[in-house]
């Protein structure tokens, strides 16, 4: 793919048609004209967000995603929504799951959802329970057109709050409960439909899936794209924009983002450098005026 930055037009329009039609087909939208909007409705605008998606080992681009988003800082608690807090899997735990993995030489897959927020259960809340918005500058629409939302869009404030509680709500349906105060760890033990024990996380539209079995695991996979659209991405190779390199005959998992290091050291002129073991000798303490400037 050629760089997206250089030849914007093809590609971001492409992005932002897909994005629309997306939307559209899942029933976000509802078609409402501004006149008939109640006296103390809101209308809040909507942009298209845009990112540059890149294989965490070569660094190429390989896919160019426009998202729309509502501009959902103007939105006040308590009245456009209730309450935003959704658990959020710490990094510790994700390590724990990727370790239990390594150690007892567990399946671990991932799988994608797509677009997670509009599959979430919408909540009532909104003025009049109903939240409006406009399309961004450009759509083809008439003038004295809104948008009634039907579904959790990006930037909703509560959007991460009603995944949460729609992931909750079918796990818990399949047997699984929380791992102790980690919400965002599913576990289900062995037994009934699934013959060996599940360790399922979610971070938004990325998870983590571990089990002894690779048929319980394929079966449970089946199941969850059924309930949710996403795709199945196999087993881990990159987690949060990280490369993970797996010996299995060792049992050990490594984390590498040597395309992140690369631009980095190039960034400050330090690619070309000899590389040391110890970085700064044992008990020398730093100063701001030690600090270098670029």
């Amino acid at each position: 793919m050629k760089n997206p930055r250089l030849c914007p037009g093809p590609f971001w329009i492409k992005s932002q048609n897909k994005e629309i039609k997306g939307l559209w087909d899942k029933g976000c939208f509802k078609r409402w004209k501004h006149s008939e909007l109640l006296n103390d409705d809101w209308v809040f605008g909507s942009l298209f967000h845009y990112h540059i998606k890149r294989d965490s080992a070569t660094g190429h681009v390989t896919n160019c995603k426009a998202r729309l988003v509502v501009m959902g800082n103007r939105m006040k608690e308590g009245k456009d929504y209730e309450d935003a807090f959704a658990p959020v899997l710490h990094a510790t735990s994700a390590r724990v799951i990727i370790s239990l993995a390594a150690a007892d030489d567990l399946e671990l897959h991932s799988c994608y959802l797509a677009q997670a927020f509009i599959q979430a259960d919408k909540l009532d809340e909104g003025v009049n329970g109903q939240v409006f918005i406009t399309l961004p500058k450009g759509s083809n629409e008439e003038p004295d057109t809104v948008f009634k939302v039907l579904l959790q869009l990006y930037e909703i404030q509560s959007r991460a709050r009603a995944l949460h509680l729609t992931l909750t709500k079918w796990f818990k349906s399949q047997g699984f409960a929380t791992a102790g105060f980690e919400d965002s760890i599913w576990v289900r033990k062995a037994g009934g439909e699934y013959e060996d024990c599940l360790i399922v996380s979610a971070h938004i539209n990325d998870s983590l899936m571990a089990c002894k079995s690779l048929a319980t695991l394929e079966k449970f996979k089946a199941e969850f794209l059924t309930r949710f659209e996403g795709t199945d991405e196999g087993k881990v190779s990159t987690y949060l924009g990280a490369e993970l390199i797996r010996d299995r005959i060792n049992r050990t998992i490594t984390f590498k983002q040597s395309v992140n290091v690369q631009k980095i050291l190039q960034t400050y002129g330090a690619w070309d450098k000899p590389s040391v073991k110890t970085q700064l000798e044992a008990g020398v303490r730093l100063t701001k005026e030690d600090s270098p400037t670029f």
